[in-house]
Protein backbone atom coordinates (compact mmCIF):
# COMPACT_ATOMS: atom_id res chain seq x y z
CA UNK A 1 0.00 0.00 0.00
CA UNK A 2 1.48 3.52 -0.72
CA UNK A 3 2.01 6.58 1.74
CA UNK A 4 -0.92 8.76 0.82
CA UNK A 5 -1.90 12.04 2.03
CA UNK A 6 -5.14 14.03 0.83
CA UNK A 7 -5.84 18.24 1.53
CA UNK A 8 -9.74 16.35 2.52
CA UNK A 9 -11.23 13.90 3.43
CA UNK A 10 -10.97 10.98 1.10
CA UNK A 11 -12.58 7.55 0.61
CA UNK A 12 -10.04 5.02 -0.12
CA UNK A 13 -9.71 1.12 -0.81
CA UNK A 14 -10.57 -1.02 2.73
CA UNK A 15 -7.24 -2.11 4.21
CA UNK A 16 -5.11 0.98 3.27
CA UNK A 17 -3.38 2.64 5.57
CA UNK A 18 -4.08 6.00 7.36
CA UNK A 19 -2.80 9.00 5.75
CA UNK A 20 0.13 10.53 6.01
CA UNK A 21 0.11 14.51 6.91
CA UNK A 22 -0.51 16.35 3.89
CA UNK A 23 1.61 16.88 1.27
CA UNK A 24 3.28 13.32 2.81
CA UNK A 25 7.21 12.90 1.56
CA UNK A 26 8.31 13.11 -1.84
CA UNK A 27 7.31 10.48 -3.97
CA UNK A 28 3.90 9.58 -2.04
CA UNK A 29 0.57 9.56 -3.52
CA UNK A 30 -1.91 12.59 -2.84
CA UNK A 31 -5.76 11.66 -3.51
CA UNK A 32 -8.39 13.99 -4.15
CA UNK A 33 -12.33 13.87 -3.81
CA UNK A 34 -15.23 15.76 -5.68
CA UNK A 35 -15.82 18.78 -4.25
CA UNK A 36 -19.68 17.31 -3.21
CA UNK A 37 -18.73 14.39 -1.08
CA UNK A 38 -15.86 16.56 0.30
CA UNK A 39 -18.26 19.22 1.27
CA UNK A 40 -20.94 16.68 2.61
CA UNK A 41 -18.14 14.88 4.52
CA UNK A 42 -17.39 18.66 6.07
CA UNK A 43 -20.86 18.85 7.27
CA UNK A 44 -21.20 16.25 8.62
CA UNK A 45 -17.85 16.64 10.67
CA UNK A 46 -19.22 20.59 11.57
CA UNK A 47 -16.13 21.83 9.46
CA UNK A 48 -18.17 24.20 7.58
CA UNK A 49 -17.77 28.02 7.69
CA UNK A 50 -18.99 29.26 4.77
CA UNK A 51 -15.11 29.80 3.13
CA UNK A 52 -15.65 25.83 2.50
CA UNK A 53 -15.21 26.73 -1.61
CA UNK A 54 -12.36 28.30 -0.71
CA UNK A 55 -10.73 26.21 1.37
CA UNK A 56 -11.12 23.09 -1.85
CA UNK A 57 -9.79 25.39 -3.97
CA UNK A 58 -7.10 26.53 -2.47
CA UNK A 59 -6.30 22.34 -1.62
CA UNK A 60 -6.79 21.66 -5.04
CA UNK A 61 -4.13 24.41 -6.05
CA UNK A 62 -1.55 22.77 -3.56
CA UNK A 63 -2.15 19.76 -5.36
CA UNK A 64 -1.70 20.99 -8.86
CA UNK A 65 1.34 23.19 -7.97
CA UNK A 66 3.10 19.27 -6.40
CA UNK A 67 1.53 17.38 -9.44
CA UNK A 68 3.66 20.48 -11.79
CA UNK A 69 6.71 19.97 -9.48
CA UNK A 70 6.32 16.24 -10.32
CA UNK A 71 7.09 15.49 -6.37
CA UNK A 72 4.28 13.69 -6.25
CA UNK A 73 1.69 11.75 -7.83
CA UNK A 74 -1.85 13.05 -7.62
CA UNK A 75 -4.71 10.86 -8.51
CA UNK A 76 -8.55 10.98 -7.95
CA UNK A 77 -9.75 8.12 -4.91
CA UNK A 78 -11.61 6.15 -7.33
CA UNK A 79 -8.89 5.90 -9.68
CA UNK A 80 -9.33 2.11 -10.17
CA UNK A 81 -13.19 2.70 -10.83
CA UNK A 82 -16.03 4.68 -12.52
CA UNK A 83 -15.86 8.43 -11.14
CA UNK A 84 -18.79 8.72 -8.27
CA UNK A 85 -22.12 10.04 -9.55
CA UNK A 86 -22.84 13.90 -7.89
CA UNK A 87 -25.37 13.69 -4.83
CA UNK A 88 -28.26 15.64 -7.30
CA UNK A 89 -29.20 18.33 -4.35
CA UNK A 90 -25.30 19.16 -3.65
CA UNK A 91 -24.70 19.13 -7.85
CA UNK A 92 -27.84 21.45 -8.14
CA UNK A 93 -26.44 23.96 -5.34
CA UNK A 94 -22.97 23.61 -7.07
CA UNK A 95 -24.18 24.53 -10.26
CA UNK A 96 -26.01 28.17 -8.68
CA UNK A 97 -22.23 28.50 -6.88
CA UNK A 98 -21.10 28.26 -10.22
CA UNK A 99 -22.92 30.16 -12.06
CA UNK A 100 -22.39 33.23 -10.24
CA UNK A 101 -18.61 32.53 -10.22
CA UNK A 102 -17.22 30.46 -13.27
CA UNK A 103 -13.76 30.03 -11.84
CA UNK A 104 -14.75 28.80 -8.14
CA UNK A 105 -13.98 24.80 -9.03
CA UNK A 106 -11.16 26.04 -11.67
CA UNK A 107 -8.61 23.72 -10.35
CA UNK A 108 -10.83 21.24 -9.48
CA UNK A 109 -11.67 21.36 -12.73
CA UNK A 110 -7.80 20.57 -14.41
CA UNK A 111 -8.01 17.66 -12.00
CA UNK A 112 -11.00 16.16 -12.72
CA UNK A 113 -12.48 17.44 -16.50
CA UNK A 114 -15.23 15.46 -16.44
CA UNK A 115 -17.06 16.81 -13.36
CA UNK A 116 -18.94 19.48 -14.53
CA UNK A 117 -20.72 17.16 -16.85
CA UNK A 118 -21.22 14.55 -13.99
CA UNK A 119 -23.10 17.50 -12.17
CA UNK A 120 -25.22 18.42 -15.16
CA UNK A 121 -26.03 14.45 -15.29
CA UNK A 122 -26.83 14.30 -11.66
CA UNK A 123 -29.65 16.88 -11.66
CA UNK A 124 -31.43 15.71 -14.45
CA UNK A 125 -34.03 14.14 -13.15
CA UNK A 126 -36.22 16.47 -10.96
CA UNK A 127 -38.47 14.37 -9.52
CA UNK A 128 -36.05 12.16 -8.02
CA UNK A 129 -34.29 15.48 -6.73
CA UNK A 130 -37.17 16.46 -5.16
CA UNK A 131 -37.56 12.82 -3.34
CA UNK A 132 -33.67 13.29 -2.41
CA UNK A 133 -34.60 16.45 -1.23
CA UNK A 134 -37.19 15.01 1.36
CA UNK A 135 -35.45 11.46 2.30
CA UNK A 136 -33.20 13.31 4.37
CA UNK A 137 -35.86 15.01 6.81
CA UNK A 138 -36.94 11.59 7.14
CA UNK A 139 -33.00 10.22 8.36
CA UNK A 140 -32.64 13.33 10.16
CA UNK A 141 -36.03 12.73 12.37
CA UNK A 142 -34.29 8.74 12.70
CA UNK A 143 -31.06 10.34 13.81
CA UNK A 144 -33.21 12.29 16.18
CA UNK A 145 -34.09 8.96 17.92
CA UNK A 146 -31.06 8.45 20.25
CA UNK A 147 -31.79 11.93 21.38
CA UNK A 148 -35.49 11.25 21.92
CA UNK A 149 -34.71 8.15 24.25
CA UNK A 150 -32.01 10.32 25.98
CA UNK A 151 -34.66 12.74 26.81
CA UNK A 152 -37.44 9.90 27.78
CA UNK A 153 -35.32 8.46 29.77
CA UNK A 154 -34.58 11.73 31.34
CA UNK A 155 -37.60 12.49 32.15
CA UNK A 156 -38.52 9.26 33.37
CA UNK A 157 -35.54 9.62 35.89
CA UNK A 158 -37.21 12.97 36.78
CA UNK A 159 -40.50 11.76 37.59
CA UNK A 160 -38.70 8.92 39.67
CA UNK A 161 -37.21 11.38 41.54
CA UNK A 162 -40.25 13.50 42.15
CA UNK A 163 -41.97 10.58 43.81
CA UNK A 164 -39.11 10.20 45.97
CA UNK A 165 -38.94 13.64 46.90
CA UNK A 166 -42.95 13.69 47.31
CA UNK A 167 -42.34 10.36 49.40
CA UNK A 168 -39.68 11.54 51.57
CA UNK A 169 -41.37 14.83 52.67
CA UNK A 170 -44.89 12.70 53.52
CA UNK A 171 -42.33 10.64 55.47
CA UNK A 172 -40.68 14.00 57.32
CA UNK A 173 -44.11 15.14 57.96
CA UNK A 174 -45.07 11.97 59.46
CA UNK A 175 -41.50 11.84 61.50
CA UNK A 176 -42.24 15.39 62.67
CA UNK A 177 -46.00 14.75 63.57
CA UNK A 178 -44.67 11.95 65.79
CA UNK A 179 -42.30 13.92 67.24
CA UNK A 180 -44.92 16.60 68.22
CA UNK A 181 -47.15 13.80 69.56
CA UNK A 182 -44.31 12.51 72.03
CA UNK A 183 -43.56 16.02 73.33
CA UNK A 184 -46.91 16.30 74.09
CA UNK A 185 -46.91 13.04 75.89
CA UNK A 186 -43.82 14.16 77.62
CA UNK A 187 -44.95 17.29 78.74
CA UNK A 188 -48.10 15.06 79.95
CA UNK A 189 -46.31 12.73 81.65
CA UNK A 190 -43.76 15.13 83.16
CA UNK A 191 -46.21 17.32 85.09
CA UNK A 192 -46.58 16.55 88.18
CA UNK A 193 -49.81 14.42 88.98
CA UNK A 194 -52.53 15.74 91.16
CA UNK A 195 -53.25 14.75 94.67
Amino acid sequence: MPVWSSPFPCRVPDGWEPPVPFPGPAGSLLMFDTPDRVLQSWGRDDQCDGAELDRFEKGCQELLKLREQDSHLVQPCWADGPAPSADGITACLLMLVLQSNPEGLSSYQRLDPDYLHRLLKAQSRPRQLLNRWLQPRTDMARTDQPLERQLKAALTELDQRVTEQRHIETLLAQHQDQQRRTRRLLVRWMRPQAP
